[in-house]
């Protein structure tokens, strides 16, 4: 079930979107393969940078962005070598298979069905077998997976999608922090993101997660069916399933490619039993709205109830106040998605797409910051950060 190693982008062809049945052209899935010379050569330009810009500023953690949704395409985190990483994989089966008993269907499955690179699909085959021997899925799981969600548009349905986010995302939170060894860094959450760093800051059990992920994501849902039948009446076309999918597809993928906006917000309701998050986090609730502090209950309620669809959008987010991170920023994201091209060509951003690029990052770029012995302790968080109450409209 290992991936061998990683191959670079050529071009492919494939079926036309116009196919009734495929969602995308096939494609082949570009995979960074970032070296530890070329890390360490950007760890000393920026000390460089540092001394002739700031030299008195020491210790500033660096900036992980945690954008709404972390992959844009079909079995992405097989491509990007996450399920040969051991701690990882453990912390995302575990996931998974609390995701089936609470939902009924198979996040791997739903993750995989679609995926749109050849290359990849002995290894989903193999994963597949050997979960299935091991009893770590079921058939039945499967099955309703393809029932609920077989069809190619059916890819771009938002409760699904806010499931498996929440999966892998958490756990690749997760997986940082343990691996970070004190390398110091903040999370910087957008919009639904919120819900798998609730996750990790202890703020929200995974299942509440899960439950708070199907409520909102089947109202959201519904919203946009509706949407699609009166633009269809509208276009006098013929409102089946299959082509209130596709539009729902459609406009989906418009949001994700920043082409399009929708308003479609939490109401008081879809907001969980929490408890205080034991370790504190930034987050905004769209690319627009400046970053607040999440450190209380109080913080989390009112940034759940901030959260939207509009936060799916690639605009990339205000930075961090000055005081409390440095300019650096790490992204948590699948290299398919539009926030990734950010990181090409620059010094001071990284995208954090496969294990080996994440540890690179956390050893030569986020140990920057780390505090000399015997160096008096920064009070990051002595300020507190008013939450204000933002509002998104619904529709």
């Amino acid at each position: 079930m290992l991936v061998g190693g990683y191959k670079p982008a050529k071009p492919s062809k494939g079926h036309s979107r116009e196919h009734p049945s495929c969602a995308w052209k096939e494609r082949t899935y570009v995979v960074p393969t970032p070296s530890r010379r070329g890390f360490q050569w950007k760890a000393s330009a920026l000390r460089n940078l540092q001394r002739l810009s700031n030299p008195a500023v020491t210790g500033h953690p660096v900036t992980v962005v945690v954008p709404a949704v972390y992959n844009f395409m079909p079995a992405e985190a097989v491509a990007s070598g996450w399920l040969n990483e051991i701690d990882a994989l453990g912390t995302i089966r575990n996931r998974m298979l609390v995701a089936t008993k609470l939902t009924g269907w198979d996040v791997f499955t739903f993750h995989t069905r679609h995926n749109l690179d050849s290359f990849y699909a002995s290894t989903i085959s193999a994963v597949r077998e050997t979960w299935l021997h091991e009893g770590s899925l079921s058939a039945r799981a499967i099955r309703e997976t393809v029932k609920q969600y077989g069809a190619s548009y059916q890819y771009n349905c938002i409760t699904p999608r806010l499931v498996e986010n929440l999966v892998f995302q958490s756990s690749l939170m997760d997986w940082l922090s343990v691996r970070a060894d004190g390398a110091p860094f903040r999370f910087h959450v957008m919009g639904t993101g919120l819900l798998s760093a609730l996750v990790w800051a202890g703020g929200l059990t995974f299942e509440n997660a899960v439950n708070t992920a199907l409520k909102i994501g089947a109202r959201w849902d519904a919203s946009l069916a509706s949407l699609a039948e009166q633009e269809l009446k509208r276009a006098g076309r013929e409102c089946t399933a299959e082509s209130i999918g596709w539009f729902c597809f459609d406009r989906v993928r418009q949001i994700l490619e920043g082409r399009s906006t929708l308003s479609l917000a939490t109401i008081g309701s879809d907001v969980p039993p929490m408890d205080a998050p034991l370790r504190p986090f930034w987050f905004s609730a769209t690319a627009k709205e400046e970053p607040v502090l999440i450190q209380t209950v109080r913080d989390a309620i009112s940034a759940l109830e901030a959260m939207a669809l509009e936060s799916w959008s690639p605009t990339l987010p205000k930075s961090l106040p000055a005081d409390f991170a440095d300019r650096v920023r790490g992204w948590l994201v699948s290299p398919e998605h539009p926030m990734a091209s950010t990181c090409r060509w620059s010094v001071y951003n990284y995208l954090l797409a496969t294990p080996q690029s994440g540890v690179l990052f956390l050893d030569h770029i986020a140990a920057r910051g780390r505090r000399p012995l015997g160096a008096s302790r920064p009070e990051e968080f002595s300020e507190r950060v008013r939450l204000s109450r933002m509002k998104v409209v619904g529709s």
